[in-house]
């Protein structure tokens, strides 16, 4: 698994950066539930690699660029971005019903479930229009154009094996990593994304890349013309429904708040990643209206010859909505020599996948789900209820159920296995507040995987629980406690084959953060997992401190943020993760194992329109004098990465 993930710095700098400020309170919601999922996934030694840049991408796109209209809110962005509760979505569906739609955004202060805070809130974020009159002359499209652009430069400062041009295999290019994205927004009617990455090792400029970057990627996104709500060309991401059989957004909802329990379909992504994920490049389109939406698209999976294509439709009223998809999967045949043959095989389908899901809020409750067969009839289904038995008290329940050999090539619903296949469990997640400044979150995941997993061969139940509890010592100092158990079985050593043993994991998070000063933040954590094999009698264990400063200066516009950590683990088995703060649009997730100490420094400039990130970071290990192993081994116990970037933005 990759230790370093680009994406979720998004948050400290939305928090951090004064002038975006005022959009960071309104995202916090849907930030904080990633944060907490990913570690989660990371924690459950999950084989696969997870990038979470669109999703948060997405919430900063919102917060700065839209300012939607209060009459025809959807629900995923009133959730999602503006943090409000789904009863208070419910009490504004109901209030437009019977009232009609608000001519000014101060009737928020009328409507039950919104306090006067909330309409402070909410009306820097919010317009008010008639339903379907939403519109934007073309000639302020240049007066409404935000443009952003920038440019990443890093590196690792050792050498490393694969750069020794003496070794028989080596790398041809620089060990330097090069990036760059181009992002135009024209009022929210027209976007255009542009990115290139070239990846360490790899040539610039010249030989095998002699056009400059290994990956270009890049989309044109039309919105909010008459009936055409998006329409795409380039490289996007789809998201429909809870997930079953169009899920391209990462989240699950696991481990978070209950609320985060629920997909919601945010249809159409345009993207231009930087990395050489997993998205369709082809054309999509969206039309319709605020009751009813269409969507056809048609594309490949970046890097393979897979074809997908089909439709969505959706209906919705103000407390119900209901969707039908249906999407084809084929395979270009390279192994003819006849054009015409490996064109007609892009159409051939040899699989595909039926879905429908619906989402109805009645009172304090919420119910969702969506159920989906593949071309051999075998069935995934997701059944949830959200409800509130108390002011203080929120509860989520999950069901899901995906047979053994059920296969959706572009799902991604709730589990907990990188596949939604050969999985069923319950998951169970409450919400409680004991007053103003105590907010407990827990969860409870029960599953069975009837297929090989990761590190395990063999069909195995599974039982995942944890707690979060935060309490909110004064105005400026908030201290945080979680707890993780983890029951699950592996692979074990022994000499015969198939060998599974079972083994309990616990984890114990301490976080106090402090503000003694408006332009100080204090932030020290300590961090412990214990695993128990209870058959073998073995108990390894692992241990992490680390203590953050931030000072945030706004004459002149910089910030200074460092970390210094120390860290003990028996094995690479009981790694720690813990996020760090990184560049604008970049994410590092350190993993602590072995014996060893780390720090790093950021420094964030801004004057007007230009920005400048320079980071450093330095990992020292106390047991061993080799680091890492094949075209990446440094033959130092140290490990050294700076990295630098510009951002232009108008």
């Amino acid at each position: 698994m990759k230790h370093k993930f680009l994406c979720f710095i998004v948050l400290h700098f939305i928090i951090y950066t004064p002038t975006l400020l005022k959009a960071q309170t309104d995202s916090i919601y849907s930030l904080d539930n990633i944060l907490y999922e990913m570690e989660n996934r990371l924690d459950q030694n999950d084989e696969s690699d997870y990038d979470y840049t669109d999703e948060l991408e997405e919430q900063l796109e919102n917060s700065l660029y839209n300012q939607q209209n209060i009459n025809e809110l959807p629900y995923d962005y009133a959730i999602k971005t503006l943090g409000m509760t789904a009863y208070q979505y419910y009490q504004l569906q109901l209030y437009i019903e019977q009232y009609g739609p608000l001519v000014t955004l101060y009737e928020i202060a009328a409507i039950p479930g919104f306090s006067t805070e909330d309409m402070e809130r909410l009306r820097h974020l919010l317009t008010v229009a008639a339903q379907g009159k939403t519109k934007i002359p073309w000639r302020e499209f240049v007066r409404k154009s935000h443009h952003n652009l920038w440019v990443r430069y890093g590196r690792v400062l050792e050498k490393q094996a694969g750069y020794d041009t003496a070794r028989t295999t080596h790398y041809a290019g620089t060990p330097a990593h090069v990036c760059f994205r181009y992002i135009w927004n024209a009022a929210d009617h027209i976007l255009l994304k542009i990115a290139g990455e070239k990846d360490p090792g790899e040539q610039f400029f010249k030989g095998k890349q002699r056009y400059g970057f290994d990956l270009y990627s890049g989309s044109i996104c039309f919105k909010n013309i008459g009936l055409v709500k998006e329409a795409v060309v380039g490289d996007y991401r789809l998201n429909y429904g809870q997930g079953l059989a169009l899920g391209g957004s990462l989240l699950s909802g696991r481990g978070g708040e209950p609320d985060a329990l629920r997909r919601f379909g945010t249809s159409i992504r345009a993207v231009a990643p930087c990395n050489e994920g997993d998205f369709l490049r082809g054309f999509a389109t969206r039309i319709g209206n605020h009751q009813w939406k269409g969507t056809l698209f048609g594309g490949r999976t970046f890097g393979t010859l897979e074809n997908h294509y089909g439709a969505d439709l959706s209906w919705r009223r103000a407390l119900f909505q209901i969707g039908l998809r249906a999407v084809c999967h084929t395979r270009t045949d390279t192994a003819s020599e006849s054009l015409s043959h490996k064109i007609a095989s892009s159409f051939i389908p040899n699989g595909f996948n039926v879905s429908a899901d619906y989402q109805a809020i009645i009172k304090h409750f919420i119910l969702f789900g969506e159920i989906g067969i593949d071309r051999s009839g075998k069935l995934g289904a997701v059944q949830g209820i959200l409800f509130s038995p108390a002011p203080t008290t929120r509860l989520g329940l999950l069901f899901r159920h995906y047979d053994r050999d059920f296969k959706a090539p572009l799902g991604n619903a709730f589990g907990a296995a990188s596949t939604n296949q050969g999985e069923s469990g319950i998951y169970l997640s409450i919400q409680h507040i004991f007053g103003r400044r105590i907010t407990s979150n827990a969860y409870f995941d029960y599953y069975h995987l009837t297929t090989p997993s990761y590190r395990c061969d063999a069909p195995t139940a599974c039982l995942a629980l944890g707690s979060t509890t935060t309490c909110q010592l004064t105005r400026n100092s908030q201290f945080a406690l979680r707890y993780t158990f983890l029951q699950k079985s592996e692979n074990g050593q022994a000499d015969h084959y198939h060998c599974i043993v079972a083994y309990n994991r616990h984890k114990l998070r301490l976080l106090w953060t402090n503000s003694p000063h408006p332009i100080l933040q204090l932030k020290t954590g300590v961090e412990g997992i214990l695993n128990h094999y209870p058959k073998e009698k073995n108990l390894y264990k692992g241990i992490l401190l680390f203590q953050d400063v931030a000072v945030t200066l706004e004459k002149p516009d910089l910030s200074i943020r460092a970390r210094f950590a120390f860290f003990d683990t028996d094995r690479y088995d009981e790694r720690l993760y813990a996020y760090e703060d990184d560049v604008y649009y970049a994410f590092t997730v350190g993993s602590y194992y072995y014996k060893g100490i780390r720090g790093y420094v950021v420094l964030r400039y801004k004057y007007k329109w230009l920005s400048v990130w320079l980071r450093v970071s330095r990992t020292e290990y106390l047991d061993r004098k080799v680091i890492s192993s094949g075209m990446n081994q440094i033959d130092k116990p140290h490990k050294s990465e700076v990295k630098a970037q510009l951002m232009f933005s108008l």
